[in-house]
């Protein structure tokens, strides 16, 4: 989850002045802020806003950032798709990191689907991926999905109209489970270069090469603390 904060303070001749600020944090961040800043007298008011609008307390804060402790955060999901034509297989590569407990997760994985196009691999790389998240106990927060397929993230975020009744149906079930989980979706296009850990595991697959591995990462993004 995602919050900035909104302030009102109190300074010798001007009287209350309120502040919004523009930059977002994590509840964990949200939380240290407002502990330091509970250490000026000038404070007079400060609470809370989330992506959606709504406000919480430093009380209803401290008890969000517990329960939050307990679940993934700080979650980026890689997606990716391939086909073969002649075999109509569908590959499908998915990577989440996720932090849990103040540590670093990284989650691989590849798949198969009998589908029709291109795609809809990638589409259905993106849903497969959710239900990951799902599976990982996320819920309530902020997820950014990165990916390099424009079809994709262009309908989804409203940019590019959907015309084709398929793409419709893939559309109705991502959104409908990042609803379903209280999940706020951040929508990132990057370069293929950028997306070659996710495509490497979808091409894999259609070489019958099965990858599944979920590894804990040290401070510089590497496996290696178990």
């Amino acid at each position: 989850m995602k919050l900035r904060p909104h302030m009102k303070i109190e300074a010798k001749g001007t009287g209350s002045v309120s502040f919004l600020s523009e930059d977002w944090l994590t509840a964990q961040q949200a939380r240290m802020l407002a502990r330091e800043l509970g250490r000026y007298p000038y404070l007079k008011e400060l609470e809370f806003e989330d992506e959606k609008g709504g406000s919480w307390s430093l009380k209803e804060l401290e008890k969000l950032t517990e329960e939050l402790a307990q679940e993934p955060d700080d979650i980026t999901v890689y997606f990716d798709g391939s086909f073969d034509k002649e075999s109509e297989l569908a590959g499908l590569g998915i990577v989440i990191y996720y932090s849990l407990g103040g540590i670093r997760h990284r989650l691989r994985k590849n798949k198969s689907f009998r589908l029709k196009t291109n795609n809809e691999a990638e589409y259905a790389a993106l849903y497969e991926a959710i239900r990951e998240v799902r599976e990982l106990g996320a819920s309530r927060n902020s997820i950014t999905i990165k990916g390099d397929s424009l079809v994709v993230l262009n309908q989804l975020d409203g940019s590019w109209p959907c015309y084709d009744p398929s793409h419709n149906e893939w559309l109705d079930k991502i959104e409908g489970l990042l609803e379903s989980l209280k999940l706020t979706p951040t929508y990132e296009t990057i370069q293929r270069k950028d997306n070659q850990e996710a495509d490497g595991l979808a091409k894999k697959i259609l070489s019958h090469q099965f990858v599944e591995s979920h590894t804990k990462l040290d401070r510089n993004g590497d496996d290696d603390l178990g």
